[in-house]
């Protein structure tokens, strides 16, 4: 038998047995939480979760990375919230799976948390019946842009990360369940609009499957919690995300805080 076909099945074992160590009894209310990390790429997104949570900017940063840490306490749990920072180069927000990759894993470094959740906005799949300015906790966690037509390579591309399961409280807090899909292109593409149809995507971003990754290499468990503010195509792509955007940040802000009052309360029960 060929020597690369072996190392490729190994490879496909590994991942599968990795995965399911990583996915079990990843339940609400299983778990101790009293650290959490939040995740956000860019300030449009943080500010109204730091100013609902009255969090204050950390006197610890990460320099020279750009990377914007906040601090606070809810009913007993502590957070950190985290930012990508600004591009250095480019002067732009840092956004994509790289950033939060990296973002991901200074924050879980300096805070060690018993929980990471990854928030903000996204594009919605009309055929897959997302709604604008609906909010979606995730299901499931894919990549949908990385094709490695090869064994073990391409369950790697996918990602298909098991996040923390909320079905216990989610009609407490008011939010929808869905499949989160990431990468780092936006544009008018086919290939990645049949896939967001076959992995069923509620919501289409650049962030949550970065996240995940680190989440699954340190067995933390993770949760991504989106907003609509468009549908990914359409003429008014751009217009409907500006026009949307601060009523879904503000409602993420809203749907975050509910969340941690009832993982406060879930912790007393414990």
């Amino acid at each position: 038998m060929n020597i690369c076909k072996i190392i490729l099945g190994l490879l496909a074992v590994t991942l599968m047995l990795a995965k399911q160590v990583y996915g079990s009894n990843h339940n609400v209310n299983s778990h101790h939480i009293k650290k959490i990390l939040i995740v956000v790429a860019m300030e449009s997104e943080g500010l109204p979760i730091i100013s609902a949570l009255h969090l204050q900017k950390s006197k610890r940063q990460f320099s020279p990375l750009p990377m914007q840490a906040y601090v606070g306490n809810i009913h007993g749990i502590d957070l950190m919230l985290i930012e990508n920072g600004i591009d250095p180069v480019n002067h732009v927000q840092n956004i994509g799976t790289q950033a939060a990759t990296l973002t991901t894993y200074v924050g879980y470094e300096r805070f060690h948390p018993d929980l990471i959740i990854s928030i903000g906005s996204a594009g919605g799949v009309l055929q897959n019946e997302s709604r604008i300015n609906g909010i979606y906790y995730s299901t499931a966690i894919f990549f949908y842009d990385r094709r490695l037509p090869i064994p073990g390579y391409h369950e790697y591309g996918l990602g298909d990360y098991k996040p923390l399961n909320l079905s216990d409280i989610s009609k407490k807090i008011g939010i929808q369940p869905g499949v989160i899909c990431s990468d780092d292109s936006f544009d008018d593409n086919k290939t990645d609009y049949d896939t967001f149809i076959k992995l069923h995507c509620s919501a289409i971003e650049m962030e949550a499957a970065g996240v995940a990754w680190v989440s699954m290499l340190t067995n933390t468990p993770i949760l991504a919690i989106k907003g609509i503010t468009n549908y990914v195509k359409g003429e008014n792509v751009h217009t409907d995300y500006q026009h949307n955007l601060p009523h879904v940040t503000k409602a993420l802000s809203v749907k975050l805080k509910k969340l941690l009052i009832q993982l406060a309360e879930s912790n007393e029960k414990h």
